[in-house]
């Protein structure tokens, strides 16, 4: 078949494995890439389909006919193409040594079209035929669970099941391929190559080092909350001792209306109780690392794949992990948000750092500088925004200076870093001038966008914001900087108000507005890339305010909604934000791996990892610095459906992941 103006043949394809008490995916305990290389792993049977031609069952007696396939394969372009491709991928990489030149995944591309909804091949098939009961995935696959050498008999009954499912993906394609863009259908190919075919050699040592200073942190931790991690750990023995205090405990309504103690560590009441007591400082850090050990956990991970895949990183990512196309995390890594190295902190990213290159390569990192908040200055027109990213200038400072009232011009000389080009600098030079206050103006520039109000400011600043430290303010301050904000950002304001009368017109169904970048089609706003942001069985429903715009990617069988979404204007207008950015760099990635192809060829250098704003190749040494400067052209160049959007970017290269 023809994929991108190339001809590949098409391998539709399904392992069926063995599973069973103690050993299966849905534990907690294990990932796609522990399970594969577990020493129970055994495939049990895979069904194959070549082109339209009837699907071929392998049972694990004809394994061996399997391979020689796999072998006659070797010699064509092959596409593979697999509902949940990641996971089948990963048994051709670990077991097969087999890659394709090209990956396709049905559970993807129902992410993708279906935004929100579940994904599955069960769900899917509903979606694509609910008239044709015929066209459904069946239930036998349990019939094999906890039996490691399937009878004959049983044997066969998987066949019939994987034949199914095979023809169910492959019919599930041919129907979606026609509504996916081309860029997304590669999208998608580079995500799953990241994961079945990884190039990053893990630092085991240092991700030792994590985990040994993680330990002793939170030993630290516990001594100085002065409660013991059973008290910390507990809901109700914690809130015992809140009570003991003499402190009302925050609560919260549960889903029969009733009132119940808030304690949890994403609960609103609960960070508002810890903003307003921050004399009880010590109990909060305790608690937060007895309830909760992410970076340990995730280094426990990185040494527990690393030992199983002999030292490397497969990079899960989740093609549309989030509502505006985002990825997301995948495989209990979350290689999405790996803290960076901190200045002066030789001891920080270690997480980071811990990903390394092989022998004679580079980490060639290139990131798009403040996207979101240029993006979103460009969607709402906000000119003095736009005109100082065009000129250099520092969007943070200067909100910093509206809301400390100082002679930004001033400080930004004070502050500049002497060049070549202007090697003289203001006889008073320090870099970090007025820092803490232009931290303040960076949470205020990357927060308030969005309609975020003084009490949630007040408690963002004071639990920590964007990985810092709590900064200490009273409500009045933060009420105080809000204001300031929409004063100064009065474009951005406007745009949630259009955003909000937008909603309506959704609602209605209306067609035909143009929206910026963006077309409604009822109540999808199409972007670009062809994609949607989609609200599905979007309605005005009642609440305790009086009344508010919901939607839902399900429905109740009574009608209601089934998880309730709520959507105005700030929150439309980050949407559009994220969704924007997230095509911007996309699109960017994209530019980047055809410029590798063509001079290199991608077994050689390719994109092996890729964050919100943030571009990582692995390319030859000697090569490296053409590719970051080539990265850097491309990252820099705003796209054709935004061509006064200003982009900077910044980045450079290493033996290790350290930007």
């Amino acid at each position: 078949m023809e994929l991108l103006n190339k001809e590949y043949t098409l391998v539709t394809l399904d392992f069926e494995t063995f599973y069973g008490k103690g050993y299966s995916l849905s534990r907690q305990d294990t990932n796609t890439i522990s399970y594969v290389a577990d020493d129970r792993f055994k495939v049990h049977g895979v069904g194959v389909k070549i082109d339209d031609e009837p699907v071929q069952w392998f049972p694990h007696s004809d394994l061996d006919e399997f391979r020689e396939l796999l072998d006659e394969l070797r010699t064509e372009p092959t596409a593979l193409l697999c509902h949940n491709t990641a996971f089948d991928a990963y048994i051709l990489h670990h077991h097969f040594d087999w890659h394709p030149d090209f990956y396709l995944d049905t559970m993807s591309m129902s992410r993708g079209m279906f935004v929100g909804a579940p994904a599955n091949l069960k769900a899917l098939s509903k979606r694509l035929w609910p008239a044709e009961s015929k066209k459904r995935k069946g239930e036998e696959l349990a019939l094999t669970q906890n039996i490691y050498d399937l009878p004959a008999s049983l044997e066969e009954v998987l066949g019939r099941y994987c034949e199914q499912d095979v023809t169910l993906c492959y019919e599930a394609f041919k129907v979606m391929l026609p509504y996916f863009p081309d860029d997304e259908v590669y999208l998608i190919h580079a995500n799953i190559r990241m994961f079945a075919e990884p190039w990053f050699d893990v630092d085991t040592q240092l991700i030792q080092e994590e985990i040994d200073e993680q330990v002793a942190t939170k030993r630290e931790k516990f001594k100085a909350s002065g409660l013991p991690k059973a008290v910390l750990s507990s809901n109700q023995q914690f809130g015992i001792f809140l009570e003991t205090q003499g402190f009302d405990l925050p609560s919260k309504e549960n889903p029969k209306g009733e009132l119940i103690p808030a304690l949890g560590q994403k609960d609103w009441p609960y960070l508002k109780f810890i903003a307003a007591h921050p004399e009880l400082k010590h109990v909060w850090e305790g608690r937060k690392y007895a309830k909760s050990a992410i970076q340990e956990s995730r280094a426990r991970w990185f040494l527990a794949v690393a030992e199983r895949t002999g030292g490397q990183m497969p990079v899960p990512l989740n093609y549309y992990g989030a509502h505006t196309g985002r990825y997301s995390g995948g495989e209990k890594l979350n290689l999405q948000n790996l803290p960076r190295l901190v200045k002066g902190d030789p001891y920080s990213g270690r997480l980071r750092r811990g990903l390394c290159a092989p022998s004679g390569t580079q980490v060639i990192v290139s990131d798009l500088s403040n996207i979101e908040a240029r993006v979103l200055a460009y969607v709402a027109g906000q000119e003095y925004l736009l005109e100082m990213y065009r000129e250099g200038g520092d969007p943070y400072l200067f909100m910093a200076s509206k809301i400390y009232d100082f002679d930004y011009a001033e400080t930004m000389e004070i502050r500049r870093e002497p060049t070549k080009e202007r090697p003289d600098v203001h006889p008073n030079h320090d870099p970090d001038f007025r820092k803490p206050q232009r931290n303040v103006g960076k949470v205020a520039v990357l927060g308030l966008g969005f309609g975020m109000g003084a009490n949630k400011f007040w408690v963002t600043m004071n639990t920590g914001p964007m990985g810092m430290k709590p900064i200490d303010m009273s409500f009045e301050q933060a009420a105080v900087i809000v204001d300031t904000y929409r004063e100064t950002n009065y474009a951005v304001v406007d745009y949630w108000r259009k955003c909000d009368a937008m909603i309506p017109d959704m609602l209605q169904g209306t067609e035909g507005i143009t929206f910026g970048p963006l077309d409604l089609i009822q109540t999808n706003l199409v972007m670009p890339n062809g994609m949607a942001l989609q609200y599905p069985n979007l309605r005005m429903v009642p609440d305790a305010q009086g009344q508010s715009f919901q939607y839902s990617p399900e429905l109740k069988e009574n009608g209601e909604l089934k998880t309730r979404k709520y959507l105005w204007g700030g929150t439309l207008t980050e949407n559009i934000v994220q969704a924007l950015a997230r095509i911007v760099i996309t699109e960017q990635m994209i530019k980047i791996e055809k410029y590798l192809d063509e001079t290199y060829g991608l077994d050689v250098a390719r994109t092996v990892h890729m964050v919100h704003d943030e571009l990582i190749v692995i390319g030859p040494t000697r090569y490296a610095q053409n590719i970051y400067d080539k990265m850097a052209e491309i990252m820099s160049t705003p796209p054709e459906w935004a061509p006064d959007l200003p982009l900077e970017c910044e980045g450079g290269f290493a033996q290790n992941y350290i930007k």
